[in-house]
Formats: structure tokens, C-alpha cells, sequence
């Protein structure tokens, strides 16, 4: 008999951590939808339920980052969840006509969430080998 203990093969093992670049970019954006309850009760703002579901989602992506960050795949899945819907609805912006700089914002939102998929997507980099 074999008396050595069984190993899953090294592929079998790889975690689903967040990489830095998307990390970054869903921080900043869970940054600004609760920055975003700033025009509440301004002549701009959104309604207030939209506000309030807007700034639950910048906190739960905030939330769920570093747990992401650490491997959790439950916790990745409820980031990139939270910036998907909170990309969804940014568009309301563009539905209702909402001023210049606030339909500047929700396009920056839609465009870096995008993007943190985008790189979210791309294979990791191999790691250089130790003797080069």
C-alpha cells in the first residue's frame, strides 16, 4: 500500500481572490454611491428609495471587498452583483434627463464597472520563476 496522504492536484486548489485593479475600482465606486446620498433633498436628487437602495449597494460592495479580496468567492459574487446592479441604475440617470454632471457620474460608474469586469475576466499573470 501507498502511504502517502492523497493531494488534490495543484489546479484543484486555486482560490477566487479579487484581483488589486478591480478591488480598487469597486472601492471607489461603493465610494460614490454613498457619496451620492449628498443631493438627497436637493432639486436634482433621485427618489429617495432609489437613493437609499444606491447607497445599500456601494455598502455592501464596500463590505464584501476585503473578505473578496481574501478568497471567498461568496463575497466576490456579492461585489460584482452589487456594481452590476448599481450599473443598472445608473442608466435611470439617462432615462429621466438628469443633469450634466450627474449623468457624468453615472457614466463613470457604467464605464469603471465595465472595466473592473473586464479585468476581473483577464487570466492571472504567471508568476516569474525564482531563478530569473
Amino acid at each position: 500500500m501507498n502511504s502517502r496522504p492523497a493531494t488534490a492536484p495543484p489546479t484543484a486548489t486555486r482560490t477566487e481572490s479579487l484581483p488589486p485593479a478591480p478591488a480598487a475600482i469597486f472601492a471607489l465606486l461603493g465610494l460614490i454611491d454613498v457619496a451620492l446620498l449628498g443631493v438627497v433633498g436637493s432639486s436634482v436628487a433621485p427618489p429617495l428609495g432609489i437613493s437609499i437602495v444606491v447607497a445599500a449597494l456601494g455598502l455592501i460592495t464596500l463590505a464584501a471587498l476585503v473578505p473578496a479580496r481574501n478568497g471567498s468567492r461568496p463575497a466576490l459574487v456579492t461585489a460584482v452583483a452589487a456594481r452590476i446592479i448599481s450599473a443598472i441604475l445608473a442608466v435611470g440617470a439617462f432615462i429621466a434627463t438628469a443633469p450634466v454632471w450627474i449623468m457624468a457620474i453615472e457614466a463613470f460608474v457604467i464605464a469603471a464597472t465595465l472595466v473592473a469586469l473586464v479585468l476581473l475576466r483577464r487570466p492571472p499573470r504567471p508568476l516569474p520563476s525564482p531563478g530569473t
